[in-house]
């Protein structure tokens, strides 16, 4: 498959994630001690609490793991978007109406679809910014012309 390619490496997120995910589990171990000295009920139910943040923590870790072909692909013909969670949307130029960036520090890239979709790529799924700048230039370099330009 031809085309630009820009892989998700969230080596920032995925950091955050393993450190809540380990103070989690030092919460549910601590919760556990708790237990075995005052023999309280509340002391099992913050070690379960506790147990399931860490679970949920190291699952979306590994989950957010580079693998091959996890990325935006930008070709003449689409972009092909890799979510974390949902596969692959191809996205046809032809069904691109406006290419938008959006937040406070501009750090999500939007694709307005016409039929009043939208297709979000965020910057915190790429390793370095300046992947993700690489990335809104090719798709801003490629976006057709607005048809009625005055």
């Amino acid at each position: 498959m031809s085309g630009d390619f820009f892989p998700y490496h969230p080596l920032r997120l995925r950091l955050w994630l393993l450190g809540a995910g380990l103070v989690a589990l030092g919460l549910a171990i601590w919760a556990i001690v708790g237990f075995a000295e005052s023999q309280s009920p509340r002391e099992i139910l913050r070690a379960g609490l506790s147990f399931g943040l860490a679970a949920a923590m190291l699952v979306a870790f590994f989950r957010f793991r580079p693998r091959d072909e996890w990325g935006v692909r930008v070709t003449p013909l689409a972009v092909l978007v890799s979510r974390p969670r949902a596969g692959l949307i191809e996205v046809p130029w032809s069904a691109v109406k406006e290419v938008r960036r959006l937040g406070e520090k501009r750090d999500t890239l939007a694709l307005w679809l016409r039929e009043e979709q939208r297709v979000l790529v965020p910057a915190h799924l790429f390793a370095k910014r300046e992947h993700f700048e690489a990335l809104a230039k090719a798709i801003e370099d490629r976006m057709p012309p607005p048809r009625y330009d005055a």
